[in-house]
């Protein structure tokens, strides 16, 4: 996953006025409190920079322990890892990036021990056609996962699985590391099965607050932190558009890739962020 990707935390969508911020999860676990906490903190001080995958692989090197290309550089490690769970869902042992999901929980936990911030993608299967992902043919892959929809029982075995693996996040003194989830994100652009063409935006929400409302209510998933996060966006009445709602929200974030032949990165980029920062401060 070759990308540039922005998580704005100086413009979080869930934002308290007072002076302790909380997150969408009423139960969420201390640690999870601390970090969401530590974000609103930190933002006015600077950028943290983050790398996907930068424990496991890098340049000329796979899965030797301890190497990372972000600290041979620069001489430490990234203040935020980024991580996939795509594959988690059909019960498979290793991601859509050919990682075992052991060891995306063994680094997970060892980077939140050197004080990192883990954030979470996932892109799972089509539940409609099985292919990837990226199959965005049809537009009632979202409806059929929904209560009611044909699919609906097999969206929550997966769940279930995702359940599992965020609360085994232990850390070494046995607590849960707190992770920044991003279900569901680039869907202002028609990539995926949960994309601004292949859904409407009612049924984007529905899905959203299920999954929210599943993970924390039904399994007793504590260590997360929400974050909805479009692809390129027009301007603030797109970006909100399929918006979910404060509470269910923690961070507003946003993915870009350096795309030349659909915008420019620099003007683009610049708009999107200052749209967002001001969005943020709306919120709650």
């Amino acid at each position: 996953m070759n990308k540039l990707l922005f998580i704005v935390f100086a413009a979080f969508s869930a934002a308290c006025s007072d002076t302790t911020p909380l997150p969408a999860d009423p139960q969420a676990t201390p640690e999870t409190r601390a970090l969401y906490r530590n974000l609103f903190r930190i933002a006015d001080e600077g950028v943290m920079f983050g790398h996907q995958d930068d424990a496991l692989y890098g340049h000329d090197w796979k899965y030797e322990e301890g190497r990372s290309d972000v600290r041979e550089c620069c001489g430490d490690y990234p203040a935020v890892f980024g991580w996939e769970l795509g594959g988690l869902e059909t019960g498979a042992d290793r991601s859509i990036d050919d990682v075992p999901f052991a060891e995306i929980t063994r680094l997970l936990c060892a980077a939140y021990g050197r004080g990192a911030v883990n954030t979470v993608s996932w892109h799972p299967q089509n539940p409609e056609s099985g292919a990837s992902a990226w199959d965005g043919k049809t537009s009632t892959a979202v409806s059929s996962i929904l209560p009611g929809g044909a699919n609906h029982a097999q969206f929550r075995l997966w769940l279930d699985r995702l359940a599992g693996f965020f609360v085994g996040l232990k850390s070494a003194d046995g607590t849960c590391a707190p992770v920044l989830f991003r279900p569901f994100h680039e869907h202002t652009g028609s990539g995926f099965w949960w994309g601004e063409a292949q859904c409407t935006p009612d049924e984007y929400k529905a899905l959203w607050r299920f999954t929210v409302e599943y993970l924390r209510d039904v399994k007793g998933v504590h260590n997360l932190l929400y974050v909805y996060s479009p692809d390129l966006y027009r301007d603030a009445e797109h970006y909100t558009e399929r918006y979910p709602g404060d509470e269910w929200v923690d961070v507003l974030g946003l993915d870009a890739y350096h795309r030349p032949q659909d915008w420019d990165f620099l003007s683009g980029g610049e708009r999107m962020l200052s749209d967002l920062a001001a969005i943020g401060t709306r919120t709650r």
